[in-house]
């Protein structure tokens, strides 16, 4: 009798859910959640937000074209095709009106809390009536769920209220700032009903360049993975990514980082063998005794933040917090005699 219950109580469901617009982070949770059965139309956001430019002040068309254009310069994708996907994207978060329900599938980690501040300040603009929006969110990845297992989400969603749109919105406007201390404001500050939103803008943080060497901690978990032997590249990716308290990067992001990591003169991988392994300047940096940043020209977006050659915050991972380009040497020599060295400082 209680099999027969559930398959009535999610009949009602994918009833109910058929003109309801479902927004997700990517193909693997869109895919779930069209097997589950959970009807309606599906889109998925498809931006690694945590990567490249995200201007201040921006409509969410305009932004989209900033990213396509970025995206494309990487070698992520064909410039045309991204420009259309985001278009179609877009458009389609523009007709939210038109849909009963809007509901946000989103898990707890960067990729993904970055995707929900976005999404969330473009639906709180179309001024839908209170109840329309609805919010998923999960410390468990969507993609790796089984059906029977994400199903049980949907009656678990919770109403975007007006604060959540406001904390949404605040979040939003800090980590497309220009400034690395807005950041830093968010990181340090509960949002209301975006538990995970904390973690993940600290965690963004410590993607600026450290002190004590001059690489983002995602560069330097990709560096001491390879210090760790020879490796596959998908060996090097689980090796870093295992570092993680909540992993965010996909495999075509981090085969970019390795190949930052080996481009130019201030290489710190090499390839030998057809393995990637450390340089001089690779293992002197692991060691505590090269700063990165000495041997190569910086040119990073973090949000609205652009890192460049002559005005570099850096994070001071000791202390917690972001140190400016005119403080960095007093800064620099405090750290040098706490330092006690080794791959296990790596987080």
């Amino acid at each position: 009798m209680r099999r027969v219950g559930h398959r009535r109580d999610r009949s009602v469901l994918t009833t109910r859910s058929a003109a309801t617009l479902h927004v997700t982070n990517g193909d693997g949770a869109l895919y779930l959640l069209k097997k589950a059965g959970i009807l309606g139309t599906h889109v998925a956001w498809r931006d690694a937000l945590n990567e490249g430019p995200v201007p201040a002040g921006l409509s969410l068309e305009a932004t989209s074209a900033v990213r396509a254009q970025y995206l494309a310069a990487r070698g992520y994708g064909n410039p045309i095709k991204l420009i259309h996907e985001f278009e179609k994207r877009d458009a389609l978060v523009r007709r939210a009106g038109e849909f009963d329900e809007v509901v946000l599938w989103f898990e707890h980690d960067l990729y993904d809390q970055l995707q929900l501040l976005q999404a969330l300040t473009a639906l709180e603009e179309l001024d839908l009536e209170p109840g329309r929006v609805s919010v998923v969110q999960t410390d468990h990845y969507l993609a790796g769920m089984t059906v029977d297992e994400i199903f049980p989400l949907l009656p678990r969603r919770r109403n975007a209220t007006p604060a959540i749109f406001k904390s949404a919105r605040r979040t939003w406007e800090r980590f497309t700032s220009g400034s690395a201390a807005d950041l830093y404001a968010a990181a340090g500050e509960d949002a209301i009903g975006l538990p995970f939103l904390r973690a993940a803008m600290r965690r963004l943080c410590e993607e600026y360049p450290w002190l004590r060497d001059g690489l983002s901690r995602s560069q330097r978990q990709a560096l001491y993975a390879a210090a760790q032997g020879r490796a596959r590249p998908d060996e090097l990716y689980a090796r870093a990514q295992s570092r993680e308290e909540a992993y965010f990067l996909g495999e075509r992001v981090f085969a970019k980082i390795l190949e930052d990591l080996a481009a130019g003169g201030g290489a710190l991988l090499e390839e030998e063998e057809g393995t990637l392994v450390p340089t001089v300047l690779g293992r002197r940096v692991i060691a505590g005794d090269a700063d990165w940043l000495d041997e190569h020209a910086i040119d990073r977006w973090i949000g609205g933040v652009h890192l460049v050659e002559e005005s570099v915050t850096r994070w001071d991972d000791d202390t917690g917090v972001f140190v400016a380009a005119t403080e960095r040497g007093s800064r620099r020599r405090g750290t040098e005699a706490r330092k006690d060295g080794g791959e296990d400082d790596a987080r």
